[in-house]
């Protein structure tokens, strides 16, 4: 079969990426043929240099005014497209040129993701409502969250073609990486981007509770918004989300930057520190160097939580499976006690990871002072939590279910205008677009009946 990928935001070499590259090359393996479609819609994406597919890339270019034809017949001659991402409002300039694209699609099966886990991120997505309307089956992070009920109640032909998002991976691809008990230094690592809920602000916490001699890592974690807060956004988070933000911690921290030979700088944040500290950021890496520091270290932070469980759907991130794989796993409390498995368990009922949340430094670092005397707990721990990845995420058990659960559905028969749809709470909608506004279908749209535009990156209600 030919199967093309479809990156509307930009190939962004995160964890969407990743289990794209994963799948395409089990698709490869088993005799498929894939191509990748990748939208520069002017966003820098530093980690994208890092991503390589098998398949043929071709590029829409920011200067491009719509998608040429030749690209749209070679995608429409496809046997399955997969959307993996789409334009956000930072994209405002690319959100009609990428529909245009989307409305030309006739032929294959047209499979589309929604790898939001917050409303904030399922709703960065302008026209989301409208794009998904589209697909034949929509992939949603969990099957009974915001984005299914929204995108079903807005277009009910969708209901019966929801299905969860499968992470999965080669469960035996990090094993070079894994060392034994003996080879691995006292030390604690969070590996990935600088999030508000994964909370890597416990590595800083930690810190006084540890002996001396534990290193104390943050590697991936960019500078950006979640680093340095306004306090209006500090406000309203800390409910939800009570942690630290990185830049609480300034003065503990040796900060490096990669720079485009492939080294490690000291930035100005601990310059004349050097032999003061030891919480160590690296603001990105190399994939290899990540595992390799990963499968060296004692134990890793996952900290990912949200603030509904609803959200959680019966899976995990990219790097809590890494972590599970290659180091012992430290999950937070509240995605321990409110997110289940596959088999249907509350992860906190498995004896592998260790379980903590903000609160608990001191009782954490006292279980990682103590299980790192005792090599056999270590290993009973380590052992338990890679053979749940085993179990849960391989792709060779994954990857044929969900390719034959696409192909079990079809395509559909049922598509409307989706403009249309929209007319029942925004009347005036097709108006509006023939004026060049771009008309909003998002969750809050849908479920609140509110008729919106986007206007310099902001919604503005019509009244």
């Amino acid at each position: 079969m030919k199967i093309y990928f479809i990156f509307g935001k930009g190939i962004d070499g995160c964890g969407v990426t990743r289990g794209a590259i994963l799948f395409e090359k089990w698709l490869v393996k088993n005799g498929n043929s894939t191509h990748i479609l990748d939208f520069n819609n002017k966003q820098k994406m530093l980690r994208a240099k890092n991503s390589s597919f098998l398949g043929n890339l071709k590029r829409v270019e920011a200067n491009d005014i719509d998608v040429s034809d030749d690209i749209i017949s070679d995608v429409d001659s496809s046997d399955i497209v997969i959307f993996h991402s789409y334009p956000t409002k930072k994209q405002e300039g690319y959100v009609e040129r990428f529909r245009r694209f989307v409305e030309k699609i006739k032929n294959p099966i047209v499979v589309m993701h929604d790898h939001g886990v917050t409303q904030q991120t399922i709703n960065s997505v302008p026209q989301s409502g409208e794009i998904f309307s589209y697909a034949d089956v929509l992939v949603t992070q969990s099957e009974e969250g915001l984005s299914r009920t929204a995108f079903t109640s807005f277009d009910h032909g969708l209901n019966g073609r929801v299905v969860e998002n499968p992470i999965w991976f080669e469960s035996s691809s990090l094993d070079e990486y894994r060392k034994n008990f003996e080879e691995r230094s006292k030390s604690l690592i969070y590996l990935g981007r600088t999030s508000v809920i994964k909370d890597p602000c416990m590595i800083c916490r930690i810190e006084p509770f540890l002996p001396a001699d534990w290193r104390l890592s943050m590697v991936g974690c960019e500078r950006s918004i979640s680093f340095f807060p306004p306090q209006d956004v500090l406000h309203k988070r800390t409910t939800i989300f009570p942690s630290n933000y990185i830049s609480d911690y300034r003065d503990k921290i040796l900060y490096y930057s990669l720079d485009k030979d492939g080294n490690y700088k000291l930035s100005n944040w601990g310059s004349k520190r050097e032999d003061l500290d030891r919480i160590e950021i690296l603001d990105q890496y190399k994939y290899t160097y990540g595992m390799e520091r990963l499968g060296k270290s004692f134990a890793s932070w996952c900290g990912y939580k949200l603030g509904n469980r609803k959200e959680y759907g019966r899976r995990m991130e990219y790097t809590m499976i890494e972590s599970f794989l290659l180091s012992l796993p430290i999950i937070n409390r509240h995605f321990a006690e409110n997110a289940y498995s596959p088999e249907g368990k509350l992860w906190a009922e498995y004896s592998g990871p260790l379980v903590s949340q903000r609160g608990e430094e001191e009782g954490l670092a006292g279980e990682l002072i103590r299980i790192s005397e005792s090599k056999s707990e270590w290993e009973e721990r380590t052992d338990a939590s890679r053979s749940l990845i085993k179990k849960f995420n391989d792709i060779d058990l994954l990857a044929p279910k969900f390719l034959e659960n696409i192909l079990s559905k079809g395509k559909r028969t049922d598509k409307r205008d989706p403009l249309e749809l929209i007319t029942k709470w925004f009347p005036d909608a097709k108006k509006y677009r023939e004026g060049g506004y771009i008309v909003m279908s998002n969750t809050t749209n849908i479920l609140k009946s509110i008729p919106t535009i986007l206007e310099n990156g902001k919604q503005s209600q019509v009244k």
